[in-house]
């Protein structure tokens, strides 16, 4: 009973804690720089609408009340929108895919990124050709030309995350590699940037793995 409400105080920290650093901010300002929209409600709130996976994440503020899509609800998505937000610097989207061990300081932990989170996606879907597209669908991949199937994601509007799966045979073992857009380090810390590509592995996982198999890497964020 005790390690749960540790557990509970820890989420409400770590949430109360983002959403603080919203606080002083040139909201508008911001919502211009990450491309999603801030509206100055009646009442003297705001209200952002944050794009991700292909749906809308939004936040109410001063209150900090957020509605998240059920299929990609979690606390490291929470945190890391109100992130988001705080960071974003109005830097375009390259289209340069880089690894994430180009990250700045990414060197150091960009092992970690290969058992949890691309072992498991090639696994998963690197022995049945297509088996990834309904659910890249679902999240708003978009279809993309590397490898022998990737998809494009945006888990936020300045985040692009490629998934690249090269399908197995009686020879090879199926391959995937997670890259970042060149611009994702103007948006989230490289820390951060991991724990987006472990949600986006948990949920195209979820279905095929189960919730309690996803369930490590939707707590990541700290």
């Amino acid at each position: 009973m005790k390690d749960e409400e540790a557990r509970e105080e820890k989420r409400r920290r770590l949430y109360r804690d983002a959403l603080e650093e919203l606080m002083g901010l040139d909201l508008e300002e911001q919502a211009a720089r990450g491309a999603f929209s801030c509206t100055r409600l009646p009442d003297g709130g705001t209200r952002l609408d944050i794009p991700s996976f292909g749906d809308v994440i939004r936040v109410s503020l001063p209150s900090g009340e957020m509605e998240v899509p059920g299929h990609i609800d979690s606390l490291s998505m929470r945190v890391l929108a109100l992130r988001y937000v705080k960071k974003a610097d109005g830097t375009p989207p390259s289209g340069k895919w880089v690894a994430y061990r180009d990250l700045p300081g990414g060197r150091f932990y960009a092992a970690t990124l290969v058992p949890t989170v691309e072992q498991p996606l090639a696994q998963a879907f690197g022995r049945t050709p297509h088996s990834l597209a309904p659910l890249a669908e679902e999240l708003g991949g978009e279809r993309s030309d590397y490898g022998d199937e990737s998809y494009v994601f945006k888990p936020f509007p300045h985040t692009p995350l490629l998934v690249v799966l090269h399908w197995g045979d009686e020879e090879f073992e199926p391959q995937c590699r997670v890259l970042f857009d060149s611009c994702c380090p103007s948006y989230l810390n490289t820390d951060d940037l991991k724990i987006l590509a472990t949600q986006l592995a948990a949920y195209l996982l979820r279905p095929v793995a189960g919730e309690e198999a996803v369930e490590n890497l939707l707590w990541m964020v700290e």
